[in-house]
């Protein structure tokens, strides 16, 4: 102090408050930057898996448009069949156990439920987002909903034409025991006619869902293709 280095001293230290201040400020941007790259590797990653679970619903859901629609073509046939009084033949046993087949969608959930845990926010897209909300939560769960109905109806119907068949596989071909009686059966011809739209109804609301998985999965490419 006497030989007036006081000043130099305390811009010395500030100098080394100011240092260590700096090195704090890059270590908790480099902190952050690789959290943020952590994050996003996590995020990326699970898009890939949910992609990959909305490819095998995809083709599930297809393989359910196909099953319906064929359905719906066997009870067009019957209809045909019963309102014009047209004879009985060997063909129509495929379509009298056709009408009956039920199907079921398997889908494939646990990326999106792995989302839910870790938190939505993970997906920094807020389009692709709110689309995969929709599409779990809302599509997937109202299709479930309509095939539970379905399938219960289906149950049921499978139980009283018991009385009108012969004893066989419904998933392959059944007889009429008295084809003359069936196709005067009011109950058969109205469930012919119900299953009929049914069947149609859930073939579209299949396609429908198609449309949204394909959507999504445009949304995630583009995501990962962005972030590559």
């Amino acid at each position: 102090m006497e030989k007036n280095k006081t000043g130099k001293y305390f811009k010395y230290a500030i100098g080394e408050i100011i240092l260590v201040v700096i090195g704090i400020l890059i270590a908790l941007q480099i902190n952050n930057w690789n959290e943020k790259s952590k994050l996003k590797n996590e995020e990326i990653k699970l898009l890939k898996e949910i992609r990959s679970a909305l490819i095998s619903d995809k083709e599930d859901s297809s393989s359910n448009i196909s099953e319906h629609s064929s359905a719906a073509k066997s009870c067009s046939i019957l209809i045909n069949h019963i309102s014009n009084k047209l004879p009985y033949n060997d063909s129509l046993d495929f379509h009298f156990a056709n009408a009956l087949n039920t199907t079921r969608f398997v889908h494939t959930s646990s990326p999106y439920e792995t989302l839910k845990i870790k938190g939505p926010d993970l997906i920094e897209n807020d389009s692709l987002r709110l689309m995969l909300g929709e599409y779990y939560d809302k599509w997937i769960g109202y299709q479930f909903d309509l095939q539970k109905s379905s399938l219960e109806s289906f149950n049921l119907a499978k139980e009283r034409q018991f009385e009108l068949f012969k004893s066989g596989r419904f998933w392959e071909k059944v007889k009429p025991i008295n084809y003359n009686q069936l196709v005067k059966n009011n109950y058969y011809y109205s469930w012919l006619t119900y299953t009929l739209g049914q069947r149609q109804w859930e073939a579209q609301r299949f396609k429908s869902l198609n449309e949204k998985n394909e959507q999504l999965i445009k949304l995630i490419d583009n995501e990962v293709e962005r972030n590559n």
